[in-house]
């Protein structure tokens, strides 16, 4: 494993604890899921509404938000046994989802055509990843 991949399995233990609190209360992933996507909306909308040196908190904040929940959606639903197909697309869409959230987020503060860049790499590198 290289780069922040590397880093996974220490991050995933750091949320072993929520992940056993989630389960013992019978969260469903989904909702896990759903609450990511709801971070990096509030992410982008602080990038984009709030002023610069102000909306540091706030962006990072949600987005370490939005990286627990990225990371523990699957693996409640591993630790649960209720990995479905219809579980695994609405993980990737909501990922992609909140990736382009987040770009969008950048709008107000760069130009359009690096914020569509921006956009369609993230993607594409998404794609290329699953081949691997």
């Amino acid at each position: 494993m290289n780069g922040l991949y590397a880093l996974k399995p220490w991050y995933a233990d750091r949320l072993s604890g929520l992940r056993r609190a989630f389960a013992a209360r019978q969260v469903s992933p989904d909702i896990l899921t759903a609450a990511g996507v709801v971070c990096a909306a509030g992410a982008a909308a602080a990038l984009a509404w709030l002023p610069t040196p102000p909306a540091a908190l706030p962006v990072a904040v949600l987005l370490a938000g939005r990286l627990a929940f990225a990371n523990l959606d699957g693996a409640l639903a591993r630790d649960t046994g209720r990995t479905t197909r219809r579980g695994a697309l609405l993980n990737e869409l909501g990922d992609r989802a909140a990736d382009l959230l987040v770009i969008a987020g950048f709008l107000p503060l760069a130009p359009l055509w690096l914020v569509a860049a921006a956009a369609f790499a993230v993607t594409a590198v998404s794609d290329s990843r699953k081949s691997e």
